[in-house]
């Protein structure tokens, strides 16, 4: 009996890849199924149909084009901000300091929007994208130089970076960014020249306004991003750098056994964070508002932290999540006409997802390993142990 039993579970036993994958679709969708059912009784106990509430999200979203172009406009800075924190946690990390990298970002974006006015459009915006990305790296390299030569914990000396960032760019607008224009009473740059901005996704592949408003801010930022999921792809699964990053992350001492670095790997990831950081608030600066205010787009940082955790800290995942987190953003429009419900009812099924992907993911996780266990004693056993097991 025994015999039989353990050739079946070596008939049965699947590659770990396939195992992988198909543990992380069972998780997901277990995980949106949780989302949705405890939604639906928070929506119930608010004395609202939670079918109303979900076609409302759906149909705001992918009901037309507009819609759609909200999802992806929303989503563009979210693959940017959970791209930068699956860098660093890849490498062992824990980039808190993505909101203040991209307020710097947004800060030294806006002095090239402004400075380099002379050069021709193609240029400018390159100028302009390429200090935004050096902004964030210069913001990320001072928590990275202090965890390296100190010791300094990063998620302490990040938060705190954080604050500083505020500060600094609100003395920015109070002094070498002010607007010129005496008569402004909001602080605020000066308005960037045209030729600064990052042109409307719609507009460049000849879709009219009906199709695409100018309203949505879907800019060629978009493609960018995706473009920075296949680069991060990339670099942590096939090149050098990336192996010693995940090793680095897995077990510090047995990279630094075989010859990593620790010191090095850690401040290079930290700096591709940074860069990655520096994009996530040109959007709203470069597609959106055309100057820095006081009032720029806040939060984006953190909630990267989420879209990361959701997408597991695979690109891939990273851009669905940050598409179903832009979904949910969108749908807030949808909700508010539809039901008396209050629009923060959103933010707690953002929250209950992520539980709901990490509960899941663990629970899937720890399934996977007993199974592999089982099938390694299958695999080791002698004939003679198993004539000699129990029926």
């Amino acid at each position: 009996m025994a015999t039989v039993e353990a050739t079946t579970v070596r008939e049965t036993h699947r590659p770990e890849w396939v195992e992988n994958i198909g543990g992380q679709l069972l998780a997901l969708l277990t995980a949106l199924g949780i989302a949705v059912l405890l939604g639906s009784v928070i929506v119930i106990a608010y004395g609202e149909n939670p079918l109303v509430v979900y076609s409302a999200i759906l149909s705001g979203s992918f009901g037309d084009t507009t819609g759609l172009g909200y999802v992806l406009a929303n989503a563009g800075p979210l693959i940017f901000s959970a791209l930068a924190v699956s860098v660093c946690f890849k490498g062992g990390m824990f980039n808190i300091g993505v909101e203040g990298q991209f307020i710097v970002g947004m800060a030294s974006a806006s002095f090239a929007a402004l400075t380099f006015t002379f050069l021709p459009a193609p240029l400018l915006v390159l100028s302009v994208l390429v200090f935004g990305m050096l902004g964030g790296m210069v913001w990320a390299a001072v928590p990275a130089i202090l965890k390296v030569k100190t010791g300094a914990h990063e998620v302490v000396t990040t938060i705190m970076m954080n604050g500083i960032a505020v500060s600094l760019v609100a003395w920015a607008l109070n002094n070498p960014l002010r607007a010129t224009d005496g008569g402004l009473v909001d602080l605020r740059s000066d308005r960037f020249p045209d030729s600064a901005l990052v042109p409307h996704l719609g507009r460049s592949l000849g879709l009219d306004a009906e199709t695409i408003p100018n309203s949505v801010n879907l800019t060629w930022l978009f493609p960018l991003a995706l473009l920075a999921c296949v680069g991060v792809w990339f670099l942590l699964s096939r090149t050098k750098l990336g192996y010693e990053a995940r090793a680095t992350g897995m077990s510090p001492g047995s990279a630094e056994a075989g010859g990593v670095s620790i010191g090095g790997i850690q401040l290079k990831t930290f700096l591709i964070s940074g860069a990655l950081a520096g994009f996530v608030g040109l959007n709203h600066l470069l597609g959106d508002a055309g100057f820095l205010g006081i009032n720029y787009e806040t939060s984006l940082g953190f909630t990267g932290i989420g879209v990361a955790f959701l997408g597991r800290n695979h690109p891939a995942g990273i851009a669905l999540a940050a598409i179903l987190l832009g979904m949910i953003a969108r749908g807030q429009d949808g909700v508010a006409i539809s039901t008396d419900l209050p629009t923060e009812i959103l933010i707690i099924l953002e929250g209950l997802l992520i539980l709901s992907v990490v509960v899941a993911y663990e629970v899937v996780r720890r399934v996977l390993l007993r199974r592999r266990q089982r099938v390694v004693r299958a695999e080791e056993e002698t004939p003679e142990e198993a004539a000699r097991a129990p029926a």
